[in-house]
């Protein structure tokens, strides 16, 4: 009886988790897109590590054996002589069966004057978003 409650509590958690990332992976970009500003980036290499600051040429990586893909770093402008800004993929789901490739157009969305809350916005990381919030959908509904 406990060890129900315990996994259908869990299952809960786990479930609206993975629902706000997936929801958030999904509206934003699609939010920018119509409501906000949409440009031309490109990628200009790979960030090392999630929170690491250095950039590398390679898309992908071994991290414990294992191949991994790294989240892209993109440049962008907001106008032709306007500033130039680096922002960094920010979907939960960095797709290795279709990974970017350096000096690649990306479209860039963002709100209105707040370039650093820049999105990519690309079908292979609204499907991943999708796909994340599918799967905390089923887990609420075995929770």
């Amino acid at each position: 009886m406990l060890t129900k409650l315990f996994f259908r509590v869990m299952l809960t958690g786990l479930g609206l988790w993975l629902g706000y990332m997936g929801a958030q992976d999904t509206f934003y970009p699609v939010a920018y897109r119509v409501t906000g500003t949409v440009v031309e980036g490109e990628v200009i290499g790979f960030w090392a590590g999630r929170y690491s600051p250095s950039i590398q040429p390679e898309n992908t990586a071994i991290r414990n054996g294992k191949r991994i893909a790294r989240r892209p770093a993109f440049r962008f402008s907001t106008d032709p002589e306007g500033e130039t800004y680096v922002g960094k993929h920010r979907s939960s789901f960095t797709p290795s069966f279709n990974p970017y490739e350096l000096g690649e157009k990306v479209t860039v969305v963002f709100p209105k004057g707040q370039p650093e809350r820049a999105y990519l916005f690309a079908a292979s990381s609204l499907a991943g978003g999708l796909m994340i919030l599918g799967g905390g959908l089923l887990c609420l509904y075995i929770g």
